[in-house]
C-alpha cells in the first residue's frame, strides 16, 4: 500500500502563504527512485531516504539509502508534480541523484545541488571565458592560468573555487578575512580581504606577470562588478556574473552569464566534482562547518 503524501500547495497566484495538504503518491518508474524528503530548498534541492527503487536502478540504489538531488520541480508525471521538493515523498530521476556519505547530515548535503549547478552554469557552459571543466583523471593538473573569484566563501562561490581548482587553475579569491583559511583549504592559492581599501591595487600587483583568463563574481552586486572591472581592465581579462549584468560593463570588460545546465551535463559534472571530494559549507548557530564529501556512487551508464 502506498504511503500517504503531503505537499506544500500554492492555492492562488501570488498568494503569500502556502498550505500543507494531501498530495498524490507517485510510484517510481525506470531510472527513478522515490525518497522520503527530510530537507528541501526552493523546491529543487532535496535530501532524503530512498523508499522505492525503479527496476532499472535496483543494482544502484537500495531502500534506506540517503541521497540528494536537483529535482525537476516543474515537470509533471501523470499530471502530478511528483518531482517538486516541497512534499513528503519526491520522485527523483537517475541523472540527478547522488548518495550522501555516512558521515554527512541532510542539512549539510542538501545545499550542494543548486550550488554546483549555478556555479557550473556560470563557468563551464559555453561562455567566451572557455574555462576548462575538471575531470577525475588529472586532479594534480595545473594549466598555468589564473582566475579571480569574488565571494569564494558562499555556497555558489565555494563550489566555483573547487571546480576551477580541480580543473587546474590558480585561484585568487576575494572574501571576508575570517573565511580565508577555509577558502584556501578548498583550493584557492591566495585570498584578499573585500574590506581592504587598497584591494584593487593589491590584486593588480599580485596578478602582474600571471596569465589571467577570467573572473567569477559569485556575489554579482553593482559594487563587486565595478571593482572586478577595475581589476580586469588592468589585468586584461573578462568577467562572468549574474543574468542581466551585461549593461553594467565598464572598461570594456566583457560580462558573460550562462544559467542553463542540461540535466545530463549536470550529472556528469557532479560526478567529477563530488568524486574529487567537494566540500559543502553552511552556517549553524554554533559555527561555520566545512564537510568533505567523498566519492559518490553514480549510475553506471554515466561513468
Amino acid at each position: 500500500m502506498a504511503p500517504g503524501n503531503h505537499a506544500s500547495w500554492l492555492l492562488d497566484k501570488q498568494r503569500p502563504v502556502n498550505a500543507v495538504k494531501i498530495a498524490p503518491y507517485t510510484a517510481a518508474s525506470n531510472n527513478e527512485i522515490v525518497i522520503k524528503n527530510y530537507s528541501a530548498i526552493l523546491g529543487r534541492d532535496v535530501a532524503g531516504e530512498v523508499v522505492e527503487v525503479g527496476s532499472s536502478l535496483a543494482d544502484v540504489y537500495n531502500v534506506g539509502d540517503r541521497v540528494i538531488s536537483l529535482t525537476s520541480c516543474l515537470e509533471q508525471k501523470n499530471n502530478t508534480y511528483c518531482h517538486s521538493g516541497f512534499q513528503e515523498y519526491v520522485v527523483l530521476k537517475s541523472h540527478q541523484i547522488a548518495k550522501i556519505p555516512h558521515d554527512i547530515g541532510y542539512k549539510g548535503a542538501v545545499i550542494l545541488p543548486l550550488g554546483i549547478s549555478t556555479a557550473a552554469s556560470c563557468l563551464l557552459q559555453g561562455s567566451d571565458l572557455s574555462f576548462r571543466a575538471p575531470t577525475l583523471n588529472d586532479t594534480n593538473y595545473r594549466n598555468g592560468q589564473t582566475v579571480l573569484v569574488w565571494g569564494g566563501s558562499g555556497n555558489v562561490g565555494s563550489c566555483g573555487v573547487q571546480m576551477l581548482s580541480l580543473a587546474g587553475y590558480e585561484l585568487v579569491a576575494i572574501a571576508s578575512k575570517r573565511t580565508h583559511d577555509m577558502i584556501q583549504s578548498l583550493g584557492a592559492s591566495t585570498c584578499f580581504d573585500q574590506a581592504d581599501s587598497t584591494i584593487i591595487d593589491d590584486i593588480v600587483a599580485y596578478l602582474k606577470g600571471r596569465k589571467v583568463v577570467g573572473a567569477f563574481d559569485a556575489i554579482s552586486s553593482d559594487s563587486t562588478i565595478e571593482t572586478i572591472s577595475e581589476i580586469l581592465e588592468q589585468a586584461g581579462a573578462m568577467s562572468s556574473v549574474r543574468p542581466g549584468a551585461k549593461q553594467l560593463r565598464k572598461n570594456d570588460v566583457k560580462i558573460v552569464a550562462n544559467f542553463l545546465v542540461p540535466p545530463e551535463q549536470y550529472f556528469q559534472l557532479s560526478q567529477t566534482i563530488l568524486g574529487n571530494g567537494l566540500k559543502s559549507r553552511w552556517q549553524t548557530k554554533q559555527s561555520n562547518i566545512c564537510h568533505r564529501l567523498k566519492l559518490w556512487d553514480m549510475h553506471a551508464n554515466f561513468r
